[in-house]
């Protein structure tokens, strides 16, 4: 009897085994034990419908407008449910399998406006699916929602068939979106490679002849990366995908491309710069920008150049309009060359130079917010705070070939 009972619990393991396997292997849907998983370990679907349900998130303070929903979609799909703004996105958190979202506008807290708005900040609205569901069928409102990134709008009273048949065909449009994007992401890495290449070539030269340590370029990539993906969440107007803040850090690393113009009796000086032995150092921003423009002009459109000749221009430009060389102010000031400039000024602090000692983490980040090193962006140095913790050990993460995720 206790082998019986063994050999049970062995087959309920090894089953267990085999729904997980198959779970992991099929995004965005729920596996159950009715799933027919064959003796071969693959799944097969029961003659009379899929089991394997993908998922559907209602969100709406009405339980009865939930209700009606749910049991139009309910044989087709796994149902979740939440009562308003809130807990959609701590649901949707917690489950990142969600194919779908119905999404009230009108709702007691934050509404759902205020969340596609969230959504679109964290850059999830590019994979997520969101259906706006509302009474209100305004040009004013319906514009705002597709504004905001919604995929469609569906009006009440609710026709089961119009519910069903938008759901469905949204999420196989997203499926084929995904499969395409799995695609391109492939051919993107595939030049990232070969960039990332080049640039090393290029940034280890250059810290070599600036007797910097051959970590800077490294670091500057990781804090700005970093940093944007906390501004991209904590600002309303700064929309940032994972392609482009990727694009920006690798971007970084050709800051100080000028500086290869620079004499070495300058560069590499160990006391303070002349007034005069000062603005030819400054004269590294410009280089270094007319460098990047003029092998941009070969490469029409690319971002990866576009990035790196607004980082070399104006990643000493300040907030307060102080900085040089053009004296730029405030968001005239392109983000990525805000957010390098950051970056670039706390690795300068905390490294080994031929004219200063290292400075303490916390000293040089008290010395950014104090304005000792300029001024910076209000909600960058807000963001500066968040991570302080985490910087340290960003930075002592070895490098990787290819630091760039997936689009």
């Amino acid at each position: 009897a206790a082998s019986d009972v063994y050999k049970r619990q062995e087959a309920a393991v090894t089953r267990a085994d085999k729904l997980m396997y198959q779970a992991k292997n099929q995004k965005n849907m729920v596996v159950t034990e009715s799933s027919g998983i064959g003796k071969d370990g693959k799944a097969y679907p029961l003659k009379d419908r899929e089991r394997i349900k993908q998922q559907v998130l209602i969100v709406d303070d009405s339980e009865l407008n939930r209700e009606i929903l749910a049991t139009m979609l309910e044989e087709d799909f796994y149902i979740l449910e939440a009562t308003n703004g809130e807990e959609a996105l701590l649901v949707l958190q917690q489950n990142p399998g969600i194919a779908l979202v119905l999404l009230d506008i009108v709702m007691p807290g934050m509404n759902g406006f205020e969340v596609l708005g969230d959504l679109s900040r964290r850059s999830n609205i590019d994979n997520l699916p969101v259906i706006m569901i509302s009474s209100e069928d305004s040009d004013d409102m319906v514009l705002r929602a597709y504004e905001l990134g919604a995929s469609d709008y569906i009006n009440r009273p609710f026709d089961s068939r119009v519910v069903r048949r938008r759901v469905s065909n949204t999420i196989r449009l997203y499926a084929k979106q995904r499969r395409l994007t799995s695609l391109l992401s492939q051919q993107y890495n595939e030049r990232v490679k070969n960039s990332r290449m080049l640039i090393d070539i290029m940034a280890g030269v250059m810290e070599l002849r600036n007797g910097e340590s051959g970590r800077h370029v490294t670091n500057i990539e990781k804090l700005t990366e970093l940093l944007l993906g906390y501004l991209v969440q904590r600002s309303g107007t700064i929309f940032l995908d994972n392609e482009e803040r990727s694009t920006i850090a690798l971007a970084s690393a050709l800051h100080d491309i000028g500086k290869m113009s620079i004499d070495d009796a300058i560069l590499n000086k160990p006391g303070r710069l002349t007034p005069e032995e000062f603005e030819i150092m400054k004269t590294h921003t410009t280089i270094g920008a007319d460098m990047l423009l003029e092998l941009g002009s070969h490469h029409a459109g690319n971002a990866l150049m576009e990035y790196a000749y607004q980082i070399a221009r104006w990643h000493h430009e300040r907030w307060d309009g102080k900085g040089y060389p053009d004296g730029l102010k405030g968001d005239d000031i392109p983000i990525a060359a805000q957010v390098v400039s950051v970056a670039d000024v706390y690795d300068a602090l905390t490294s080994v130079r031929v004219y200063k000692d290292a400075i303490p983490h916390e000293e040089a980040i008290q010395m950014i917010l104090d304005g000792k090193c300029g001024t910076f962006n209000p909600l960058l140095l807000d963001c500066l705070l968040e991570v302080q913790d985490q910087i340290a050990e960003t930075l002592a993460r070895p490098a990787d070939v290819v630091a760039f995720p997936t689009i």
